[in-house]
C-alpha cells in the first residue's frame, strides 16, 4: 500500500469507529441504567418483601427471579449488540492513533481488545445474574460460571495469539538493534 493509500485506511477506520461510538454509546448508557434499575428493585425491594409467599403452590421469590432473570436477558442480549459494535468502535480508533502501525496490527489490536471487553462485559453480564440464578437454584450459578471460565481461556488464548505476532516483531526489532550496538 502507498502512503496516501494507509493514511486513507487510517482516516476511514478513524471516522467510522467514531460515528459508531457517538451513535451507540447513548442507547448503552440507557440500557445499563435500566438493567441497574431492575435489579437493585428486585433484589431489594421485590424478593425481599416476597418471602414467605407462595402463588398457587410455588414460592413467590423463586418466579419473581425467574421474571427478572427474563427481564435482564431481553435488556442484556439488546444491549449486547450495541456493546460489540462499541467495542469495534474504540478498537479501531485506539488501533488508529498512531499512524505508524500497518493494517494487519489494526486487525491484530482489535482482535486482542474485542477479546479483552467479551470478558469484561460476560463477567459484568454474570455477575448481575449470578444472585437471581443462585435463588432459583445453586446448580445454575455454577454450571454458568464453569461455562464462562472455560470460555474466558479460549478467548484469553485467542488475545495472545493475536498480540504475539506484534510482540515477536517488537522483540525483534529490538534485538536487532540492540545486538547491533558495538
Amino acid at each position: 500500500m502507498s502512503s496516501e493509500e494507509v493514511e486513507g485506511y487510517y482516516e476511514k477506520v478513524r471516522s467510522e469507529s467514531s460515528e459508531t461510538i457517538a451513535s451507540v454509546l447513548p442507547k448503552i448508557i440507557l440500557d445499563v441504567s435500566a438493567a441497574i434499575l431492575i435489579w437493585l428493585f428486585g433484589k431489594l425491594v421485590f424478593v425481599p418483601i416476597a418471602e414467605g409467599i407462595y402463588f398457587l403452590g410455588y414460592p413467590l421469590p423463586q418466579l419473581l427471579n425467574f421474571i427478572l432473570i427474563v427481564a435482564l436477558a431481553v435488556i442484556v442480549f439488546r444491549m449486547i449488540f450495541d456493546v460489540r459494535r462499541l467495542i469495534e468502535g474504540l478498537a479501531g480508533f485506539a488501533a488508529c492513533e498512531t499512524y505508524d502501525v500497518s493494517p494487519e496490527e489494526v486487525e491484530h489490536y482489535r482482535t486482542a481488545l474485542r477479546g479483552i471487553f467479551d470478558i469484561i462485559v460476560v463477567s459484568l453480564i454474570y455477575m448481575l445474574f449470578v444472585d437471581f440464578l443462585s435463588r432459583i437454584h445453586v446448580a445454575l450459578s455454577g454450571v454458568a460460571l464453569l461455562a464462562i471460565v472455560v470460555w474466558a481461556i479460549y478467548k484469553i488464548w485467542r488475545v495472545v495469539q493475536a498480540v504475539s505476532e506484534e510482540i515477536r516483531r517488537y522483540t525483534t526489532a529490538w534485538a536487532k538493534k540492540a545486538l547491533s550496538k558495538p
